[in-house]
C-alpha cells in the first residue's frame, strides 16, 4: 500500500509498505493511533504515545489545537481486501492532495 510518510527533517514521500500492523508501527516508531486529515477518506498515522515519550513536535492538526510529535503517514481509511474497516493505501488523486497539502501546519 502506498503511503505519505513524514519524517522529521525531510521532505514528505510516496513509500511503499506492505501493510502490516508491525510495518505501520515501524514507520512511527510504536503503537498506531489515527487522526482525520483535512480531506476525507484519509488520515494521519501517528505514534499513539508521541507526545507521552517527549518526540520532537512535527505538525500542527486539528485547527491548532493538537499536534503530532514524531514521524507519520498519511494513508486512507476505506475497505480492506476482505471488505472490513481499515487503514488503506492511497489512491494517485490521493497522493497529489497530499502532496500539495502536507506543508501547511508543519513544524519541522
Amino acid at each position: 500500500m502506498k503511503v505519505i510518510y513524514c519524517k522529521i527533517g525531510q521532505a514528505p514521500k510516496i513509500l511503499e509498505i506492505d501493510g502490516t500492523l508491525k510495518s505501520m508501527q515501524s514507520l512511527v516508531g510504536g503503537y498506531i493511533e489515527t487522526y482525520p486529515y483535512e480531506y476525507e477518506p484519509m488520515v494521519f498515522v501517528m505514534n499513539e504515545e508521541g507526545k507521552l515519550r517527549g518526540l520532537q513536535p512535527h505538525r500542527i492538526i486539528a485547527s491548532g489545537r493538537d499536534i503530532i510529535c514524531g514521524d507519520f503517514f498519511v494513508a486512507a481509511f476505506g475497505k480492506n481486501e476482505d471488505e472490513e474497516d481499515d487503514i488503506v493505501g492511497l489512491t494517485e488523486e490521493q497522493e497529489a492532495i497530499v502532496l500539495a497539502t502536507i506543508g501547511a501546519g508543519r513544524l519541522c
